[in-house]
């Protein structure tokens, strides 16, 4: 017997005598503290602005929903750009989309098609109660998929958006630092298992960008990716190993493909870092107001 074949073999056996296993797995989760960490609470980089429905904007008339990456919240990914963004003038919204069912905290981790629905409804919210035409988004990692992806898949949506910037979104297929090839080790059988045991942990969006995951099937099945209207920006570092920029690039019209060193080239920042670096801050602010103005300088972001 082949080893593959005898990997496969094990995996099924696994599988079968597992099925019992991970609800009590789960079980054990449930009699955890799952409540925010202390750490996160006293840190003061960690907090976001409250949604002022109210807050009106003369110069930048579109409010911008901000949209955080998978595993974060609307309090610790782009909350600080959120905050820039707010002093600079625009009315800003954010929401934790996509959380654990035991901890609340971590968001982005349901089915993405679920949660699409979700950012719909809340870019319909802002609509409605801030009485805006239009809306911008801006999204990293997850969120930049979903900035993308909301506008594709939810009726009526890609009309009442006008600028979207999406910073490192995985939508030519996750690898997550390689770790994602390696679910393919014993073929379909070990990528069907991992995918099995990722949701039962709670994790379905973590296997659905992946290749030959649902995301990733969506985009590469449809005829276009940017939708009529949309003035769509994707920012990219071409030091990303969790997302390199060949994951993100989307080559049509309509689509402005921006590399962090082109305007800051001593910027050597990584994915997690791109939400937080003033050279990436910089090239959201010029997406949003189609202009090359230095907004913030140059900085050295962080490289993980």
């Amino acid at each position: 017997m082949a080893i593959t074949s005898k990997l496969s073999a094990g995996l099924a056996l696994w599988a079968a005598t597992s099925a019992t296993a991970l609800p009590n797995l789960s079980s054990l989760a449930r009699r955890l503290d799952f409540s925010l960490p202390d750490v996160l609470k006293t840190s003061l980089t960690y907090g976001a602005p409250d949604n002022d429905f109210n807050c009106k904007s003369t110069d930048h008339p579109n409010p911008v929903v901000m949209l955080h990456g998978l595993s974060q919240n609307r309090d610790d990914d782009l909350n600080l750009l959120q905050k820039a963004l707010n002093e600079r003038g625009y009315c800003t919204y954010s929401l934790t989309y996509g959380a654990h069912s035991l901890a609340s905290w971590v968001g982005g981790v349901k089915d993405m098609t679920e949660t699409a629905v979700d950012i719909a409804d809340f870019i319909r919210e802002v609509l409605e109660k801030t009485g805006a035409g239009k809306v911008d988004i801006v999204g990293h990692s997850e969120g930049a998929v979903q900035a993308i992806y909301v506008p594709m898949t939810q009726e009526g949506i890609s009309s009442s958006v006008d600028h979207v910037v999406a910073l490192a979104p995985a939508l030519h297929g996750a690898s997550y630092f390689g770790i994602a090839d390696l679910w393919y080790f014993a073929g379909d059988v070990s990528r069907k298992i991992i995918g099995a045991v990722i949701d039962t942990l709670g994790c379905p969006a973590c296997e659905q960008m992946v290749k030959d995951g649902e995301i990733y099937n969506e985009f590469k099945d449809v005829d276009k990716i940017a939708q009529d209207g949309n003035k769509v920006t994707i920012i990219m570092s071409r030091t990303d190993t969790l997302v390199p920029p060949e994951t993100s690039e989307v080559h049509e019209d309509g689509v402005k493909l921006v590399y962090v060193q082109d305007t800051c080239p001593n910027d050597s920042v990584g994915h997690f870092g791109l939400s937080w670096d003033k050279s990436v801050w910089r090239l959201v602010v010029n997406a949003l107001e189609e202009s090359d103005d230095e907004a913030f300088p140059c900085e050295q972001g962080l490289m993980f």
